[in-house]
């Protein structure tokens, strides 16, 4: 990323390194440092038709803002190599990584606001992938594409994975990245490979260990709290997922994830709280057998419904007490 940093003291670009450059190399990137009294930063860039290395180091003696250009492609990994990285975007709020933690994000059209503290030193390794790359790892992964793809066609910024530790593997792509001795011809190749190979082990890391969050966007969150009232008003209705999940545009392996992740548990047992809150409403408030009650609620057997109320509440329907 480019900086753009509010110091108290001017700033210039130089080509290279610094003279007394000791750090991490990323050999045959296009470099640039930085250096005056309110501390040092250092660019290095290696950047092909789809995908970009930028390894970033952040030196300042005083607490520094700085604002942070969107990446050449909207897509990419983000690794905290040392000190914590606290960031703020519009869309997304606060964003931090402690030392040693990845994330996925979609960049979109925005600015980040990243804040240094004094007296520390920041190293960040930042990989982005050309839409075209991405979509050839995603292949691997059906159960988040259709989360890259809402992201793609948006221009907000959104965190498409959580905080996560890099494994030992992935680090060990990492170290092979920073630590290449081949020459300029044989490093493109060799970087190639890597970036491709680490892509997929951290999307492969990311989908085993965690589920993954979708975004929501407002229409999407109006369908999906249209439908929740519905199964609510409706317990006795018939709520086929696939049905439920063309309805909210998503396959279903998605509208899962979403239902979840929004409430909190799966849909049957969403819905199969619903009948059995009614059903226990009814008891209770009605002179209705149990028989009638059972059909009001969706089923057909009363002895079913009998069975589950009774691994609901722990007690059968017979012994719900009126309400005088």
């Amino acid at each position: 990323m480019q900086s753009i940093f509010d110091l108290r003291d001017d700033k210039f670009f130089l080509d290279g390194l610094p003279p007394d450059y000791r750090g991490l190399i990323l050999n045959g990137a296009i470099s640039t440092f930085a250096q005056n009294p309110s501390g040092l930063i250092v660019f290095q860039n290696f950047q092909r038709s789809d995908f970009a290395i930028q390894l970033s180091i952040y030196k300042f003696f005083h607490l520094v803002r700085s604002i942070l250009r969107p990446t050449i492609f909207p897509f990419g990994a983000i690794l905290a190599l040392k000190n914590n990285f606290k960031s703020t975007m519009s869309e997304m709020g606060t964003f931090n990584l402690k030392e040693g933690q990845f994330s996925f994000l979609h960049y979109g059209y925005e600015n980040i606001l990243v804040e240094f503290k004094g007296g520390k030193e920041y190293h960040f390794l930042e990989i982005t992938y050309s839409p075209e790359m991405l979509s050839q790892t995603l292949a691997y992964f059906p159960s988040l594409f259709e989360q890259y793809q809402k992201a793609a066609i948006s221009s907000s910024a959104s965190l498409l994975s959580s905080q996560q530790t890099i494994s030992e593997k992935a680090l060990k792509i990492v170290h092979d990245l920073v630590h290449s001795g081949y020459s300029t011809a044989v490093n493109e190749e060799y970087f190639e490979d890597k970036v491709r190979d680490y892509l997929l082990v951290l999307m492969a890391d990311t989908s085993k260990t965690e589920e993954t969050r979708v975004h929501l966007g407002t229409e999407e969150k109006d369908l999906l709290h249209k439908l929740i009232e519905r199964m609510k008003l409706y317990p006795h209705g018939k709520f086929p997922i696939s049905k439920l999940a063309r309805e909210m545009g998503m396959n279903t392996m998605t509208f899962k994830l979403v239902f979840k992740q929004e409430y909190h548990k799966g849909i049957f047992e969403f819905h199969l709280d619903q009948r059995m809150k009614e059903g226990c409403r009814l008891l209770k408030e009605s002179d209705l057998n149990v028989k009638t009650i059972a059909r009001i609620v969706g089923y057909d057997r009363t002895t079913s419904f009998i069975t589950k109320f009774r691994e609901y509440f722990g007690y059968p329907p017979s012994q719900v007490q009126k309400k005088k």
